[in-house]
């Protein structure tokens, strides 16, 4: 059996490539793990939802962190972290610490732990829709450049 590429692969750094591969595991283990609490520990569904929603908004901002933009040379996505990206990094980090103790000072036990893990979870699925948008928008940009040039 032969190992089917996605077309699309070649056209992205490794880095980025690997960045979205890694997101998408983090994120699916970390939603399965809300569902755990949700069904086995009696997470409220609700609680759950908004705090997935909650982290997916945050998760596409933060998608900004690393820039992407189309190297000529490699002919490839490439990321970067520039000074936009830096502050929304520390902003980033000041929400990841500030979310335990601010859910930590409401909530205890069972429903603590649902909500810091459907919150990151929503992080991570927003990441990874913040990176797609902006590589849709990437493609799309060089297609109509395509095009301009072929006419």
């Amino acid at each position: 059996m032969t190992k089917q590429e996605n077309p699309l692969r070649k056209y992205l750094s490794k880095k980025v490539f690997n960045r979205l591969r890694v997101l998408t595991i983090i994120s699916i283990v970390l939603f399965v793990a809300a569902f755990y609490e949700v069904v086995v520990n009696d997470f409220n569904i609700l609680y759950a939802l908004t705090s997935i929603i909650l982290g997916i908004f945050v998760g596409i901002i933060v998608s900004r962190m690393y820039h992407l933009s189309w190297d000529d040379e490699t002919n490839q996505v490439v990321s970067n972290m520039d000074w936009i990206g830096a502050i929304i990094f520390i902003l980033y980090i000041i929400f990841m610490i500030g979310r335990s103790i601010v859910v930590g000072y409401w909530v205890h036990g069972n429903t603590y732990m649902g909500i810091i893990i459907s919150i990151t979870a929503g992080v991570m699925i927003g990441r990874i829709t913040g990176t797609r948008h902006t590589l849709s928008k990437i493609k799309n940009d060089l297609e109509s450049i395509k095009k301009s040039l072929v006419s």
